[in-house]
């Protein structure tokens, strides 16, 4: 819950770069939408990136000038999206259900579920790609330990997927507008839980051994 905390604190304070970054990753992905075949590879390709320009932004409170990072960590970037896929599809169906005609009642449990399924994987996803950047550890093994860690802080991942899901649910009921705060909340929180479990321990290479 902390983490969501300190999302929602650098979300006030900091409305103005909050809603900009917001802006351009909704316009991002309602642009890329529309590339035939390969829309959702771009899509999670383009939020693994800008999760990682909101870290750089997070740490220093300034934009980073340069994205070097994307260039030397480009082929763990473009492994994990293609593992982000099925993440993907699980958001794309949550999102679906909440434009059919069937009764709320019946489609938000299921889309809620839907979401904190997938906003699990992506926060386990994401922080693998990190640890992998920050300690040069092989993708396979940092996915290895950062899935140990979610178990092992299992509360904590669980309580920060639930309350990202309802954001974006009610995004996504606000016909996507809502997504321009939504989006850099989901960008603030993934940082947040991921430096308060790396300070906790749990994603030690000797703490996982």
């Amino acid at each position: 819950m902390n983490s969501l905390k300190q999302a929602l604190i650098q979300l006030k304070e900091d409305w103005r770069n909050s809603l900009l970054l917001g802006c351009i990753a909704t316009i991002f992905v309602l642009l890329v939408r529309f590339v035939p075949y390969l829309s959702a590879f771009f899509i999670s390709l383009g939020i693994l990136f800008l999760q990682e320009v909101s870290n750089q932004y997070s740490q220093n409170r300034k934009w980073p000038q340069q994205f070097a990072f994307f260039k030397q960590h480009l082929l763990s970037f473009v492994v994990t999206a293609l593992i982000l896929l099925p993440t993907s599809a699980l958001l794309g169906s949550a999102m679906g259900l909440l434009q059919s005609p069937q009764d709320f009642l019946q489609t938000i449990p299921l889309s809620l579920g839907l979401l904190i399924l997938a906003l699990y994987f992506y926060l386990i996803l994401n922080h693998a790609l990190r640890l992998n950047m920050e300690s040069g550890t092989s993708l396979a093994k940092a996915i290895d330990i950062v899935a140990l860690g979610s178990m092992k802080n299992f509360k904590e991942y669980f309580l920060v997927s639930f309350y990202l899901s309802i954001a974006i649910l009610v995004s996504g009921l606000l016909g996507g507008l809502g997504f321009i705060v939504t989006l850099p909340f989901v960008f603030f929180a993934t940082n947040y839980i991921y430096r308060h479990i790396k300070e906790s321990g749990s994603l030690d290479k000797k703490a996982n051994a």
